[in-house]
């Protein structure tokens, strides 16, 4: 492609052959394609195998707890008669703690702490 004279594609001075460089990226774009999504799904399959290997131990941890963390998060909202903003478990020492964080009917935003073993709000 001959670039016209006068005109000028892009900043000043610089000569892009725009055609030129669409072809080419038309013509690699499928390929580029590809292994994006096989790199996606190479890295989603190693997250799912530390993941599972994760569960297991979170399997035992679980046999440890009264209650799991949406009973927690039930509880806490049945109790103060308020909405859940968050809700996350924390280590507390040797022991699980899930720590809830509630908006009040009044505007007011408290947090509830529920010990995960025994279920008893600390």
């Amino acid at each position: 492609m001959i670039p016209r004279p006068g005109r000028a594609s892009g900043p000043a001075f610089f000569d892009f052959h725009y055609n030129g460089a669409m072809q080419m990226l038309r013509m690699r774009l499928p390929a580029i394609l590809c292994l994006a999504l096989m790199a996606g799904t190479a890295a989603s399959g190693q997250a799912q195998v530390s993941g599972r290997d994760h569960d297991r131990g979170g399997e035992r941890a679980m046999a440890d707890r009264a209650i799991s963390l949406d009973e927690a998060v039930a509880r806490a909202e049945r109790r103060y008669d308020a909405r859940v903003v968050r809700a996350e478990e924390k280590m507390h020492g040797d022991r699980i703690e899930y720590r809830i964080r509630l908006l009040g009917a009044d505007g007011r935003v408290f947090e509830v702490r529920i010990d995960a073993e025994s279920g008893e709000e600390n």
